[in-house]
């Protein structure tokens, strides 16, 4: 639990509308302990939306505007994060993030700072705390759509990203996915299972990629949109699998605990997570999983308890 998780959140509303707010940028500096990078990211567009129910709780999610993704399109560049207000000024707004997600990692690692020119939000930066950098958005004008989509056209290109990804052609894939997750918002059309599904598949791409970040935050995306979506909580531990070092192998046993939360008779969750436990030498645990595997009728579950014996 990070410190901030203790602070108490600002009852007073903000002077800013923040039920749904949307900011677009077109241009943004990047600052990394204290020095601006020499990047032109003109051009570079970028969608931050917060989101709040209640003034007190705030979430923050930054979205790829570039190209086809016009009107939010859920092209996820960084996943919802959680945050409290911790200030308002004439000049400014300061959010923090509290808590941790599913997944065990901190919201306190970031912070967000809206800053009000005229009572009106012309820049915004995003802080990432352990990594000592800060992203300064500057306001763009706001593009606009006047394109009609049937629901045809999104079939059509989600079968176009499920075919690509078959073929193992994963940048098509990941094109036709996230054009697939912009049609679903330009034509308003709600069914979180296609959206999770969509994220899903673009973390399998990023994952067959070996691009692992970015599969993780697919497959975190893909849990934010729909929490029982089975098949992201087993990509989203094959990745910190991939990852190799202690920290991942705890994460990955997390998301599986999670997974067998939801779904307690998925073999294969409870004989990875069995590997993961071994893996961090808890033995008894990992025996304990590969039993259960075993019970569920897993054809594997027997060579690991025979390995795990041998250490109990």
């Amino acid at each position: 639990m990070g410190i901030f998780d203790f602070l108490k959140p600002n009852s007073n509303k903000p002077s800013i509308d923040l039920t749904d707010l949307k900011f677009l940028s077109d241009d943004h500096t990047r600052i990394e302990n204290g020095h601006p990078t020499a990047a032109n990211n003109k051009g570079a567009w970028r969608g931050i939306r917060v989101k709040t129910f209640d003034n007190k709780v705030f979430y923050v999610t930054m979205y790829n505007m570039n190209e086809n993704h016009p009107i939010w399109g859920d092209n996820i560049q960084m996943s919802e994060k959680q945050m409290k207000m911790l200030e308002e000024t004439d000049v400014k707004i300061v959010l923090r993030g509290f808590e941790t997600d599913r997944m065990g990692s901190s919201f306190a690692d970031y912070g967000l700072t809206l800053n009000k020119k005229n009572g009106i939000i012309d820049e915004i930066t995003l802080n990432m705390f352990d990594r000592n950098i800060k992203i300064v958005y500057k306001k763009a004008l706001k593009k606009e759509s006047t394109q009609v989509v049937s629901f045809e056209q999104i079939r059509s290109e989600f079968f176009t990203g499920a075919n690509a990804l078959n073929s193992n052609n994963y940048s098509k894939a990941i094109t036709a996915f996230n054009e697939t997750l912009n049609l679903i918002q330009i034509a308003n059309y709600n069914d979180i299972e296609l959206e999770s599904s969509c994220h899903y598949n673009i973390g399998n791409s990023y994952k067959f990629s070996n691009q692992l970040q970015e599969a993780i935050d697919s497959f975190s995306s893909a849990l934010n949109i729909k929490a029982t979506n089975e098949d992201a909580y087993l990509g989203l531990s094959d990745c910190y699998f991939l990852l190799e070092n202690n920290n991942s192998l705890e994460k990955a046993n997390n998301i599986l605990s999670t997974c067998i939360s939801y779904f307690p008779n998925n073999k294969i969750a409870h004989l990875n997570k069995g590997v993961a436990l071994f893996k961090l030498n808890r033995y008894n645990d990992a025996y304990t999983s590969f039993k259960k595997a075993q019970q569920l009728g897993d054809e594997d579950a027997g060579i690991y308890i025979e390995a795990v014996r041998k250490y109990i």
